[in-house]
């Protein structure tokens, strides 16, 4: 009897101890399995966030103590803790996909964390704590996420593990390892995880779900972790089998085209298909003529707002970094680099005739006249001095000869006296080398015809009286500027939509000046006839100096896996010169467009002859006329002054 009774409170001793969840052995055993996974798949230092829940069970409670006690002594991460406030928790309908954008911190300069440690007790605790991270500011989808879900509900703990993950790959969240407990061996716990990431069948799309699709990871037995290796790995495959990127383009030439078979009006889509094409992915492109849109009160228009309704994965055309955009998406690394000017009128061309005065500046002329002065002064008090004839004695006569000398004619008398040579010499080449000068010059500015004054900056174009503007992600940066001058810039800006109607009504109107691209300004100067002259001129003045030269990224949703895997693409493309390589044959293929263009306009002007061989024959015609006539007045002279006839002249 006494050994019956034995037995009996044994097996009650046994069966207490399987189906007690709260003593302190299943305490220290979940404890150390999560303390073990932290030192092997937390190794870098970082930022952990341990979430703390209000409603919570004694055992539950007494793990996350023990487990933040663990981490403080290791010293190795710095620990926020944070609880659920009143938000509405999240993932109550996983069949809702649309997250948005939800921050409400909008001052927290807390880095990202890292690492991110969950411990509840079932998916409606969770929902909540949920709620709460992705509200931070230090919020990081990227981060790695341990989750202690302690529930023993043996029918629906499978379906609450796939709601865990699925509800956080709504949020772009892919690192996540899920711990419970053994149903039938409570010193033992199961770790889940899954991968969202299996092409063909699986590429991550926003409406998939992890619906069948946990696997098991590891185990802890005792508190021991099976396998002592890390939990977390790459989950985005080397090659996707042909999965499909849904990529919204806003339409911005030389970057963003409708025409995809025109390679020079797409170099950013041609590099981003390169980039894709590394990792085996195809696209699908929607070209819209949207802008980028602006925040406000923490709802975002225009193309960003399909990118938060996650009809997209990706936004590109163009863009160019902006905070508001670094807060609430996620970024590539850039690639291709764009400067930004002013466009305003070309002033109006003076005049041919002015070409003959405007060679030199006026300090040049006035030198010249004053130079003429010394040298025909210098030429009289020679003449005077060394006793030279009486015709280099005369003002008037030295005047005169040194005004043909700088015109490059010979003088009427050369003098006799030795000094009056030397100087007379040195003085005719001094005018060789200024007439050489000027004629050079004269070719020049013939060849280039000179304007009327021209705006230049931006202070002269304020003063103009012109309209000006660009596109409205430009608005902002002198709209919200702090300096005083470009909020009066800012307050006068013009909306632009369309970057061909603003260049026409630039350079056809002349009443707008416009903040534009100098790629996109190449591009269209090479496929706008409006923008040049026959001759090869532009039509419209770019400031020579920039307003401000940014780089080129890409925009997806915060977490989207694969910005990382297409920033190491684009960094290994611009290491090796890619990137160079593709601006470069951008400007040299518009160069050459641009060329054509200006052959077709030559070809179009009727009033513009080409100089051909008539011509050249005729001016040589001319000039062997002036040397005949020049010969024969020549010889008439030498007859006149020739003595016979002198004699005979005397003699009537």
């Amino acid at each position: 009897m006494t050994m019956v009774v034995f037995l009996f409170i044994s097996l009650l001793i046994n069966e207490v101890s399987l189906i007690n969840p709260n003593g302190p052995t299943a305490v220290e055993d979940f404890t150390n399995c999560i303390t073990s996974i932290v030192k092997v798949s937390f190794k870098n230092p970082g930022l952990l966030v341990f979430v703390d829940t209000f409603f919570i069970a004694e055992a539950v409670g007494r793990i996350k103590g023990n487990v933040l006690k663990q981490i403080h002594l290791n010293k190795k991460f710095s620990v926020r803790v944070v609880r659920p406030k009143n938000e509405y928790p999240v993932c109550v309908n996983l069949n809702e996909f649309n997250t948005g954008v939800v921050h409400q911190n909008q001052v927290d300069v807390i880095p990202l964390a890292d690492y991110f440690v969950i411990i509840v007790d079932s998916y409606s605790e969770f929902t909540h704590a949920a709620s709460r991270l992705i509200r931070l500011r230090n919020w990081n989808p990227h981060g790695k996420f341990l989750i202690l879900l302690y529930s023993f509900d043996n029918i629906y703990y499978l379906k609450q593990i796939e709601y865990i993950f699925t509800c956080l790959f709504r949020y772009n969240v892919l690192n996540v390892v899920v711990l419970v407990p053994h149903i039938r061996n409570i010193r033992a716990t199961i770790i889940y995880t899954w991968e969202p990431f299996e092409p063909p069948k699986y590429c991550g799309y926003y409406n998939e779900t992890a619906e069948n699709r946990i696997k098991v990871a590891d185990f802890c037995e005792k508190g021991h972790l099976k396998n002592n290796t890390t939990l977390f790995e790459n989950v985005v495959p080397i090659d996707m089998m042909s999965c499909v990127v849904n990529i919204l383009a806003i339409e911005k030439q030389p970057f963003i085209g409708k025409d995809d078979n025109v390679q020079e009006a797409n170099i950013e889509r041609f590099l981003i298909n390169e980039v894709l094409s590394t990792i085996n992915m195809k696209t699908n492109y929607i070209i819209t003529n949207k802008s980028r849109g602006e925040r406000f009160y923490n709802e975002w228009n225009g193309a960003l707002k399909k990118i938060v309704s996650k009809k997209f994965n990706v936004l590109l055309g163009g863009i160019f970094p902006d905070f508001d955009v670094h807060e609430d998406f996620q970024c590539s690394n850039t690639y291709l680099e764009d400067s930004y000017t002013w466009v305003v009128p070309r002033a109006h061309p003076r005049p041919p005739w002015v070409a003959l005065t405007i060679i030199f500046h006026k300090t040049v002329w006035l030198s010249v006249l004053i130079g003429f002065t010394i040298s025909a002064l210098s030429w009289k008090f020679l003449s005077t001095v060394s006793g030279d004839s009486t015709y280099y004695t005369s003002i008037d006569h030295c005047l005169l000869s040194t005004w043909l000398c700088i015109l490059g004619l010979t003088t009427h008398i050369r003098p006799k006296k030795e000094s009056l040579r030397i100087f007379f010499v040195f003085f005719n080449i001094y005018c060789i080398i200024f007439i050489t000068a000027y004629q050079t010059k004269l070719f020049d500015v013939l060849t280039n015809p000179s304007f009327e004054y021209q705006i230049a900056n931006v202070e002269e174009l304020i003063d103009s009286g012109l309209k000006f503007g660009g596109f409205e992600e430009l608005h902002d940066l002198f709209y919200n500027s702090s300096d005083p001058f470009d909020n009066l810039i800012g307050s006068q800006w013009v909306i632009v939509e369309n970057m061909s109607n603003a260049m026409v009504d630039v350079v056809v109107h002349r009443n707008f000046s416009v903040l534009c691209s100098r790629l996109e300004l190449t591009y269209l100067s090479a496929t706008m006839p409006q923008l040049s002259d026959s001759i090869g001129h532009h039509k419209y003045y770019a400031f020579k100096t920039n307003v401000f030269t940014v780089p080129i990224e890409l925009i997806a949703m915060r977490g989207y896996a694969l910005v990382e895997k297409f920033s190491e693409i684009l960094e290994a493309f611009k290491q090796s010169g890619i990137v160079s390589g593709i601006r470069r044959h951008y400007v040299t293929f518009a160069e050459r467009k641009r060329a054509s263009i200006i052959l077709k306009l030559q070809s179009q002007q009727n009033d513009v002859r080409a100089l051909t061989i008539q011509h050249l024959q005729g001016g040589f015609l001319a000039l062997v006329l002036g040397y005949v006539g020049g010969i024969i007045v020549f010889i008439v002279e030498l007859i006149i002054k020739c003595n016979l006839v002198q004699k005979v002249l005397y003699q009537k």
